[in-house]
Order: C-alpha cells, then structure tokens, then sequence
C-alpha cells in the first residue's frame, strides 16, 4: 500500500473524526456548562476558575466521545469513499479492504492508547481536581457573601446576619442566623463572635459560633427550647448549584489501584465486592470499545446505499444505541451472579468485536452479510416512510 493511499484514508476518517469529538464533548458537556454559567452570572465566580473546572470534568467525557467519534469517522469517511466509487477504484488498482483498513486500524490503535491514559490517570485526576476547585470556590464565596449588617439568604436555608466583619481575619462579631434546615423546626442563633473553618478532607465550610444560645421552635408541637453554648458548629451549605455539579461524579473518584485496594478491604471483611469488581472490568474494557468501532465501521460504511448518505450517521447511532445497552445488560446481569463479573465489561466488546470481524471478512470477499443487508433494507423502508408521510402532511 503507498503512502500516498495509507494518508489519504486517514486525512479522510481523521477530520471527520476530529469534528464528531469536538461536536460530541460539547453536547455531552452542555449540560455542565450552563451550570457553570450560572456560577458565573448568579455567584460572581471567576471565568478563570471556571474554565478549570471544565478541564477537569473533560476526561470524564472524553472517554466516551473518542471511541463514539472514531466510529462516526469510520462509518461517513468510508461512506463517502464508497458512494464516489473511490473504494470500487482502489479495489480495481489492486488495493484489498485489509490495506484500507489499516489506517483505520492504526488510528484505533492511538485511540485505544488515549483512550486508556483518560481512564487509568486523568480521570481519577480530574475528578479531585474537580472537587478541589469546588471547594476553593465555596471556601472564596463563603467569606464574601458574609457581610457586615446584612441578611445574607445565600445559603441554603439559612439566614446570616453579623454585626460586625473585621477587616484583618475571619473573626465575625454579633451573629444572628436564622435556620429553616430541619424540617418543622426553627432554630434562632445568637453567638456574641465567631469565624469560619474550612476543612479540605470533608469539603466543608463551616461557621463555629462561640458563647451564645440556640431558641428552638417546633411548632406541630407547640414547644419551645432554648440552648446555651460555648461553642457551636454550624455547616454553610453554599448554593444548590455546587452540590448539583458535584454530586454526578462520586461514581468515578476512584482510580483503578483505590477500587483494587477497596475490594480487598471489602473481601477480608466478608461484603459483597461484585459492584466493584464490574466497575474495575469496566475500566479496563472502555478503551478496546475503539478497535471494535473501527472493525465494524468499515465495512458498514463501505457498503451500497440507495437512500443516500445519511446512512452513515444513522448506522452510527444504532450502533452506538446497541453497545451501551449491552453494556448495561451485562452490568446488571453480572451484579445479579447470572454471568462471571468479567464479562461485565467485555462481553459487549467480544460480540460487537465478533460481529465486525465477520463483517470485514465478508466485505473484502465482497459478498454480503446479512446483519448489513438487514439494516440497510430496513433503514431504506424507514427513510421512505418518512418521505412519504412528509409529503401527504
């Protein structure tokens, strides 16, 4: 195979490929950022520490946009290759599907590779530095919201007032809150001084009040408490948004050596490990889940379409539907004992893997498969009810 061949082919899948990712992360992302916009115009945080939290949160995303793009850049740059008879033209100079499918095959490889790195190191990386960040952003907004002669309502359900914010330090004098935390209960606070902890273990902020008393009201039952102190803590729930950006990551804090070093504490222990155990196969299976897309986007993509070149992305959506589900089935059949916890994560990579080997090998023979026949017939029936519906609309 020349060079000239071997570039060509992969110019081809790689720009492709390149705007799927780029197209992808941000869909996927959207969600996020408009969260971390309303940081922005609602709290008044930094674009700088924003766009830091961005990066982390990427290798959370990343992971799953490379393979889903290598896929759709395999299955349009093939296709568009196959409907100006380019793929017939190489065929006809004596190049074989094997040769054209090794730049694919190669740029799986690399992608694997990426792929891999994101989740063995960046992930678990990003993801505390996700959570660092948040917490530098609550620690910062809890020392400015607090201002002197002022009923701050920007915590949740709690109301601060302070006499008196010193300039030099956090101590804060003449503390009245006002907390609506637990429900049918009403709690008064007066603390003649106070300052705030922050503590980056637990992230949590909070507000340590000294010498002053608790008024407690309940009023379903009509009694009354009040409570005097030397010192008590109180903890600053800052804004609904930080708790609902954070909570979505806990499934991914750990890296691949903390869940290991987790399943042989839970072992010695006598618990259940299965959970545990899929998430570790998990891990390792993503990044295979790239040479399967490229061994079954190549022959997909190369075959003949009479609905035009839409095909392509619709293949890529069904295939993509197919996989995630499988892998899902497999999770719950594997925590539920009625498959090996292995299988978990690579059962969907060894079928879709099965599947687009025997794909390849029928199109570089070019006969036809019947699992390729089936979709195109039944996309072309689809696509021409569509047309027909639109048309009597």
């Amino acid at each position: 195979m020349k060079r000239t061949t071997f570039f060509y082919i992969l110019r081809e899948v790689l720009q492709i490929f390149l705007i799927g990712l780029m197209t992808l992360t941000i869909i996927l992302l959207m969600d996020k950022i408009f969260k971390l916009i309303e940081l922005i115009v609602a709290k008044g945080v930094d674009p700088l520490q924003i766009l830091k939290l961005l990066m982390f949160i990427a290798p959370s995303f990343f992971i799953f946009t490379i393979p889903m793009s290598l896929l759709v850049g395999t299955l349009l740059g093939f296709g568009r290759l196959s409907s100006d008879n380019e793929i017939t033209a190489f065929k006809a100079s004596g190049v074989s599907l094997y040769q054209l499918f090794l730049p694919v095959f190669l740029l799986s490889i690399v992608a694997c590779l990426i792929t891999a790195f994101l989740v063995l190191y960046a992930l678990p990386w990003g993801n505390r530095g996700f959570k660092s960040t948040l917490f530098l952003i609550a620690q910062s907004k809890a020392d400015v919201e607090i201002q002197e002669r002022v009923f701050n309502d920007d915590f949740e359900d709690l109301v601060v007032y302070v006499e008196k914010v010193p300039i030099e330090g956090k101590k804060l004098e003449g503390i009245l809150i006002y907390d609506e935390r637990e429900k049918g209960t009403y709690n008064t606070v007066f603390a003649r001084e106070g300052f705030l902890i922050s503590d980056p273990e637990s992230q949590a902020v909070t507000l340590r009040l000294l010498h002053g008393n608790v008024h407690r009201m309940q009023p379903k039952t009509d009694t009354y408490q009040m409570i005097e102190f030397d010192s008590y803590d109180l903890r600053l729930e800052l804004a609904q948004t930080f708790a609902a950006i954070g909570k979505k990551l806990k499934d991914y804090e750990m890296s691949i050596g903390e869940i290991e070093d987790k399943i042989d504490t839970m072992k010695k222990e006598g618990k259940n490990t299965t959970s545990q155990e899929v998430e570790l196969h998990k891990r390792y299976a993503i990044p295979f889940v790239c040479i399967v897309f490229a061994l079954i986007g190549v022959p997909l993509g190369i075959q003949p379409r009479r609905s035009g070149k839409s095909n392509g992305f619709i293949f890529s959506i069904l295939i993509l539907l197919g996989y995630y589900i499988s892998l899902i089935g497999a999770e719950v059949l594997a925590v539920r004992r009625l498959i090996p916890v292995v299988l978990a994560g690579w059962m969907p990579n060894l079928l879709f893997g099965s599947l687009g080997v025997y794909l390849l090998i029928k199109a570089a023979r070019d006969l036809p498969s019947k699992p390729s026949v089936w979709l195109n017939e039944t996309l072309d029936t689809l696509q021409q009810k569509w047309r027909n519906f639109l048309e009597h609309a």
